[in-house]
């Protein structure tokens, strides 16, 4: 605590250990608030489940490789992964004092699945494969709505950022959502 509110580290790294801590001592799911979840999540029958992903924003990168989304999982209380993230973060910024990466999780979440063969056959067989490109969407809330720039998955969509945009009479993915889903974002709007 001591080097968060002194500023060795951001408050975006911080929800890393606290994700991690909910789910060691509770279990449940960690989503990240820019998913959009249109259907009741299911129970996880697992001890640890996460999103394998076709497309990630570090794509190739020569460790993690797509194979884990530390913005989109689950854990039973107590779990080893759970367990063992959130000692590992500590353990980190207690000897460190700067990021190795920003993507700390996952490189985290990766030593366990190369160093623990049990961890990798749970990601392997029960972490679904997400065969589109999640982020699409990101960088086309605003633009005219085209089915084909959304990625379903489990009636599963993330990265939304919502402004509300119209050009001439086309219907944007904003507006899609909002009367597809009866979303009311008034108060956004205000700001």
């Amino acid at each position: 605590m001591g080097k968060f509110n002194n500023g060795t580290f951001h408050l975006i790294h911080f929800s890393d250990i606290v994700r991690v801590f909910l789910l060691f001592k509770y279990g449940g799911y960690w989503i990240d608030s820019t998913y959009f979840i249109t259907a009741p999540l299911v129970k996880v029958d697992t001890p640890f489940y996460t999103l394998k992903l076709n497309y990630c924003l570090i794509h190739n990168h020569p460790f993690i490789n797509c194979l884990f989304s530390g913005n989109y999982m689950a854990a039973t209380k107590n779990s080893f992964l759970a367990t063992y993230s959130y000692h590992a973060f500590l353990l980190y910024w207690k000897k460190y004092n700067s990021l190795i990466s920003y993507y700390l999780i996952e490189l985290i979440i990766y030593v366990a699945f190369e160093k623990i063969i049990e961890f990798k056959n749970t990601i392997m067989t029960k972490s679904p494969f997400v065969p589109c490109n999640i982020f699409t969407l990101q960088g086309k809330i605003n633009s005219e709505y085209k089915k084909s720039d959304i990625c379903l998955y489990n009636k599963l969509n993330r990265r939304f950022v919502f402004h509300k945009h119209k050009d001439n009479n086309t219907t944007t993915h904003y507006e899609y959502l909002i009367e597809h889903y009866k979303f009311d974002y008034n108060y956004i709007n205000k700001k």
